[in-house]
């Protein structure tokens, strides 16, 4: 692997630990056994480290994000969540204290709410597809909602799963929060949508501990 590849691994190891305000770039190449300069030939700053590390996860999350504007069926929803939110599991430091990221980051920042507004979009045209694919009865404002509050439980839940009292949250996030994302279209499905929706459900309660203890 390139020291640059290096570099980035490591630091989203030390972001994703111990959080993004506590870690310098001299703390990476202390980990990593290289010198500063040597850190600092790839990365003249902790921004842009931190910018690269997020265009990798713009990279990972586009073509799901594209995914879920072509969904029409339950079976793709629990596929393309699954792989949505492990995804942003790898990359959870970009969306913890989100404050401090888009205020001491301003470039940054701009970046989050415009991938932010993309995946509601995405989101809002995946729940309008499950409407007229008959799997859901929800009207625009049902749809809009819907689009909102899926895209709040991805954006929130790396911090939100933290207050959780189980042992390992880390460990449950991705299937724990598909598992409540799929909860919210439950009130919408139609009839004959519903058994398939508790066989999803019911795998992710074999996976294991999906609910606060």
């Amino acid at each position: 692997m390139k020291t640059r590849d290096r570099i980035l691994e490591k630091a989203l190891d030390l972001f994703n630990r111990e959080g993004l305000a506590k870690i310098s770039a001299n703390r990476i190449a202390s980990e990593m056994g290289i010198s500063p300069g040597n850190l600092y030939y790839h990365f003249n700053n902790k921004t842009l480290l931190v910018e690269a590390l997020f265009r990798r996860l713009e990279g990972e999350l586009a073509p799901l994000v594209a995914t879920f504007a072509s969904v029409t069926a339950l079976d793709d929803v629990w596929v393309t969540l699954h792989a949505a939110f492990g995804t942003m599991e790898k990359y959870r430091f970009v969306y913890s204290d989100i404050d401090y990221r888009t205020r001491e980051y301003e470039r940054l920042g701009k970046r989050i709410k415009k991938t932010t507004e993309g995946a509601i979009n995405a989101i809002r045209r995946m729940c309008g597809n499950l409407a007229n694919s008959g799997v859901i009865v929800a009207d625009d404002a049902d749809l809009d909602s819907l689009a909102f509050h899926i895209v709040f439980t991805a954006t929130c839940w790396s911090t939100f799963v933290k207050l959780m009292p189980v042992k390992s949250p880390d460990e449950i996030a991705a299937g724990l929060a598909a598992y409540h994302v799929l909860s919210l279209l439950s009130p919408y499905l139609a009839p004959e949508a519903r058994p398939y929706m508790d066989y999803l459900q019911g795998k992710y309660l074999k996976l294991g501990p999906l609910r606060a203890r």
